[in-house]
């Protein structure tokens, strides 16, 4: 995970594989149904913003075998928005262990 700070946001910004678009999908549908009760954007990958900040999920390359993605999380609050970023992490990994 990189860190970063650009006044006034944190940013926290981890890249990804997963084999599949199907897996990549059930991934944003966990992600939507977590965050439901805020505002969401799914019309170029996924954006959802909630106070004080914003996070988004999107494709930056498909191979024939993996799906490359990014996660990036911007809050005005460090530890805020480190906890946002361990949740989508948690699905994440909830989701691969599931695989296996």
């Amino acid at each position: 995970m990189n860190t970063s700070f650009e006044a006034p946001y944190y940013n926290f910004i981890q890249n990804e594989g997963i084999k599949s678009i199907e897996i990549y999908n059930k991934f944003l549908n966990w992600i939507q149904g977590e965050f439901d009760l805020y505002q969401i954007d799914d019309l170029d990958g996924l954006k959802v913003y909630y106070p004080n900040g914003w996070f988004t999920i999107k494709i930056i390359n498909k191979d024939a075998d993996i799906i490359n993605f990014e996660i990036r999380v911007k809050n005005k609050s460090k530890n805020s928005g480190f906890k946002t970023y361990q949740k989508i992490e948690a699905l994440y990994a909830h989701l691969i262990k599931g695989l296996s």
